[in-house]
């Protein structure tokens, strides 16, 4: 004999959806905040390297750009006495990020000569980079580097 189906659940069959529910809002929710995190990881990678160029190829006004402190302030600095400036390259030597993936401690050298003397020199920056977490956009906290 065949049980008769009414059409309510029985309370296994709750108990079971609420199980498959919450495991599905679980994966859910973790692969959200894995997306945001690689996210957020791939955008420090593409603002460092974008910062980078702006400083090999005399992009200056947009190098600067970088530097915002969290408060919304930019330090001041002179670009109009880097005409004269040649970077001849920027390699980074260390990208740390801390464990919430809001501040990165990237250590960089930048090499550069001025037009007029010819001397390659070296520039070695400790920068701290943090995101902004409402757009997701990294800014470099300190001064425009000074190069003597």
């Amino acid at each position: 004999m065949k049980p008769i189906q009414t059409g309510v659940p029985t309370i296994m069959n709750v108990s079971l959806f609420s199980k498959i529910v919450l495991v599905i809002l679980i994966v859910s929710l973790s692969g959200c905040k894995r997306y945001t995190t690689t996210k957020r990881v791939n955008n420090i990678e593409a603002a460092v390297t974008s910062y980078d160029v702006a400083m090999r190829w005399a992009q200056y006004p947009e190098a600067y750009a970088y530097h915002v402190s969290p408060n919304g302030t930019q330090p001041p600095a002179d670009l109009d006495s880097l005409k004269e400036l040649s970077v001849t390259g920027v390699k980074v030597i260390e990208k740390v990020l801390n464990p919430e993936n809001t501040e990165a401690n990237v250590k960089t050298e930048i090499s550069y000569f001025f037009k007029d003397e010819g001397t390659v020199r070296k520039l070695k920056l400790q920068q701290r980079w943090w995101v902004k977490e409402e757009t997701n956009q990294w800014f470099i906290d300190g001064e425009f580097p000074k190069f003597r």
